[in-house]
Parts: C-alpha cells; sequence; structure tokens
C-alpha cells in the first residue's frame, strides 16, 4: 500500500485501513526537516501492527515500481509489467517513446510519456481511435500490410495535417503469425543512430515474452548456468533432461554448431545492493535486445553480478564483438561510463560454451579501459600477465642485478624496458618518453653495463623482459 501525498493526519487512517486489508506493507516518503515526525509515524505503525517502509531519497515512482517488481517473487510479477520495463528499455535504445499494441490495436505497454506527446499516441493510450483520417492514410500506404509481413521496420513521415510525428514501426512475429506491433513515436530529438537494429532485437524480446506469458517455468537462468560452468566438451554433451542439456534442446540444431559467450558488466562504482540489482536487471534488458537483432537464438542471463550471453551459430566474433559495441555504448550513455564487454572465443558448439565463457572472463578480467575486448585479439596480453603473476610468486628467481636497477637507476630501468617493448627501437623510445635518441642511448648504456647482461642472447633478454615488466608493474598499469 503506498501513501501519496498523505500528511501525518492522514497516517492513522491509512494504517487502520492496511492493517484491515492485510497490506504486506505500507510505503511513505520520509518526511523532510525533522525526525521527529518519521519516528511518530513509525510509532504509529507499531501500534496499528503495519510494516512501514520508506521510499528511498532520489526514487521517483517510475523507479520505485522497477525496485518494487524486483523484490516481488512470480507469480506476483504479471506479464504485463515486464512488457511495460521491456517498453521503457526499447524507448532509451531508441530515443523514442514506444506503444506495444496487439493487432486488434489494444495497447498492451507503453513508455514513459513526456511533453512531446503527438495526438495519435495520446489517444492510443487512453484507449480511443487515432485520427481516422491519418489512420486511412496508413492503410493507402500500405503500412500495416508491411507491418503484418516481415519483420522490417517500417519508417512512417511526420503528417502535420494530423498533429502525427515521425514514427518506427515493426511486427512481432512468433511462426509466421503476427503477434503485435510496435510503434516509436519520435520526441524532440532525432532516433538514436542503432534505432533501426534495436527494434528489430525488442520484436523478437517482444514475442518470446508474449508467447511465455503467465507461464513462469520457461525461464533458462538457471539452466544456462549450469551449461556455462559445466566444463563440458561436445563429446560428452549433457544429457537430455538436466538443466544444460534443456538448453541444448531448446536449441535444436543451433546446438550443434559453432558457438561464442559474451560477458558484459558494470564499472566498479560502489551501489547499494538495491540500485545494484536494479541496474543489472536494466542492464540484461539492453543487452537482450540487441542480442536478439543479431541471433534469434540467443540466450541472456545474469550471472554472478554480470551479464551473459550465449550466441550459438557464430563462425567469427567479428560481427558479435559489432554488436557487444552497441550494447555498450548504449549501457555507457544510460547506465555506467565504465561499463565492458568481452567475447570469448569461438568453440566447436553449444555443449562447449564454458570453454568460451573461461575466455571472455579473463579477457575482461585484465586491466584495461577499452570497452570491448575478445579472447582472441587479447591473448598475448593474458598469456603475458599470467606469466608476470608466476613470476612475482618466485621471488628466489629473480636475478638481484635487475631488482638492484630497478631501485637505484629507475629512469633506466625504464628505459630498458620501453626498449625492449618496441622492440629495440631507439627512435620510437625517445619519442614515447619525449627524449633525444642520444639520450636514451646513454641510458641503455649504463643501464645494459651495470647489469653486466648481453642483450644479444635470446634467453637473458626474455628474462629480463619480464622481470623489469614485474618490476615496473605499477607504472605499466597506470599507462
Amino acid at each position: 500500500m503506498l501513501g501519496v501525498g498523505i500528511g501525518p493526519a492522514g497516517c492513522a487512517e491509512l494504517m487502520t485501513s492496511a492493517r484491515a486489508g492485510r497490506a504486506a506493507a505500507v510505503l511513505l516518503r520520509r518526511p523532510e526537516g525533522t525526525e521527529q515526525a518519521a519516528t511518530e509515524l513509525e510509532r504509529l505503525a507499531d501500534t496499528h501492527q503495519v510494516a512501514l517502509s520508506w521510499l528511498p531519497a532520489g526514487y521517483g515512482w517510475n523507479e520505485l515500481h522497477r525496485h518494487l517488481l524486483h523484490r516481488l517473487a512470480p507469480p506476483a510479477i504479471r506479464a504485463d509489467d515486464e512488457l511495460a520495463d521491456l517498453a521503457q528499455t526499447i524507448a532509451t535504445l531508441t530515443g523514442g517513446l514506444v506503444t506495444i499494441e496487439d493487432t486488434s490495436a489494444r495497447v498492451l505497454a507503453y513508455s514513459r510519456s513526456s511533453d512531446e506527446v503527438d495526438e495519435l499516441r495520446r489517444l492510443s493510450i487512453l484507449g480511443r481511435s487515432g485520427p481516422a483520417g491519418y489512420l486511412a492514410l496508413l492503410r493507402e500506404w500500405g503500412v500495416y500490410d508491411r507491418l503484418g509481413s516481415s519483420e522490417e521496420v517500417v519508417e512512417i513521415a511526420e503528417h502535420p495535417e494530423s498533429g502525427v510525428r515521425r514514427r518506427l514501426a515493426v511486427g512481432v512475429f512468433a511462426g509466421g503469425r503476427q503477434l503485435a506491433t510496435i510503434w516509436v513515436q519520435q520526441g524532440s530529438a532525432e532516433f538514436g543512430p542503432h534505432a533501426h537494429q534495436a527494434l528489430l532485437g525488442a520484436a523478437r524480446v517482444t514475442a518470446t515474452q508474449l508467447v511465455t506469458r503467465g507461464n513462469p517455468t520457461t525461464g533458462h537462468g538457471a539452466e544456462l548456468a549450469s551449461l556455462l560452468g559445466s566444463g563440458q566438451t561436445a563429446a560428452a554433451a549433457p544429457a537430455t533432461g538436466t538443466a544444460a542439456g534443456n538448453v541444448l534442446a531448446r536449441l535444436g540444431r543451433s546446438a550443434r554448431r559453432p558457438c561464442a559467450v559474451a560477458v558484459v558488466e558494470l564499472g566498479p562504482a560502489p551501489r547499494d545492493p538495491a540500485t545494484s540489482r536494479l541496474q543489472l536487471g536494466e542492464l540484461a534488458a539492453m543487452v537482450t535486445v540487441h542480442a536478439a537483432a543479431y541471433r534469434h537464438s540467443a540466450l541472456v542471463e545474469q550471472l554472478d553480478g554480470r551479464v551473459y550471453l550465449l550466441l550459438p551459430s557464430v563462425d567469427s566474433v567479428t560481427l558479435a564483438t559489432a554488436m557487444l559495441r552497441q550494447a555498450v555504448t548504449a549501457a555507457r550513455r544510460h547506465l555506467d561510463p565504465a561499463a565492458r564487454a568481452a567475447i570469448g572465443p569461438v568453440v566447436e558448439s553449444v555443449a562447449a560454451a564454458a570453454e568460451s565463457r573461461r575466455g571472455a572472463d579473463l579477457a575482461i578480467g585484465l586491466d584495461c579501459a577499452e570497452p570491448v575486448l575478445s579472447f582472441d585479439a587479447t591473448r598475448p596480453r593474458l598469456l603475458v600477465a599470467a606469466i608476470e603473476n608466476t613470476v612475482a610468486n618466485v621471488s628466489h628467481l629473480l636475478d638481484p642485478r635487475i631488482s638492484s636497477l630497478i631501485a637505484t637507476d629507475p629512469e633506466g630501468a625504464r628505459t630498458l624496458l620501453n626498449y625492449l617493448d618496441s622492440g629495440s627501437d631507439v627512435a620510437r623510445v625517445a619519442a614515447e618518453m619525449h627524449l633525444h635518441p642520444t639520450t636514451v642511448r646513454y641510458r641503455l648504456r649504463r643501464a645494459t653495463d651495470a647489469l653486466e647482461i648481453d642483450l644479444s642472447r635470446a634467453v637473458d633478454r626474455f628474462a629480463m623482459h619480464v622481470q623489469l615488466r614485474c618490476g615496473l608493474r605499477p607504472e605499466l598499469s597506470a599507462r
């Protein structure tokens, strides 16, 4: 039960009604100014034996609605609530105002509105027919025919005479049958650069929600978690009936094709548990829309505080990486500027997805600012990082001469490391360190004389290179 706009005087009646109606809790915004009023309300709630909760500071009613949905357990959450969340996600990704309608033009869900609402959207949400002349034009232009025949994203020009703004629309299909239509009205700004692709993905996600609405057993979270952590191989695929085996059965022939696993995460900024869960859900919704546009059979799930994607029928990660860049760009714009993603290597089938997940987790664990990483591209860095971690744990193998150089002549050590990193390119080292080439040569000669190590010997050169990287690691991380 929510108390909206009532003062302390009305709270006694509210508490009485809550107790009579066996409400789970009463939710109020904490009184401003003094704590005395809040204490009095808490005492009143205790007297009436009613649980009292305070609306978190800074929460609007829309944020409250989403927060409550995450706290309620099925079947208390209706499919309509999930569809409304999806409508808001589509609005975020396209930059427009979204309405989801069934084939009889009844509104199933819509995104938050603003002052930019046109007449057609206003009347549709109110349950009344739009301007008759404009609807006749849509039929004359063949818009309904196009929306009912394919997944094509249709652009509808602005029609000032009817007070109707520009729109994008797409049909929602399952098994060749149209289930609904998504309409996106343009607001004060242009649609986003990837609005068409986001809308296509949204249509596929909407189809899944409409087909499975009312059936709480259709989720694949535990099954996908089992598959990604199973460590199975194609030769020893999980048996049908197991959690992981059910994923393979659902994907059908796609499960026997090469696949890859990607991971998306928010930045390390501190968040309270409720905010963290809310933002992770929003991230999963954004990623789901982009993934669905890329692959019909893509599966998305929240695991271990991250969002994982299982991408079947992937022969190369190139296109998948491009999709991840779009998803991360949206997440950075709307959720967290430090959001990142990584994609693991392509494996021979979905049964081996755990191997790809390990690669994705390793890649995203690299300490770097790149928004999207692939395991294949970062493999050399991962190998070097593994070697450095090993070397750091066997201090008795480190050459004391190199340790002494780092301590007594850090400039010489840094110059020598840059020289080895650059492939012995003095000019490049000079440019990067803003030094004259003669200064670089002098430092190198001074350092190598102190070490008495022959740089022409590959083994000695490699060992020195690794130890220098380990000894100067804090500086490397700061670069």
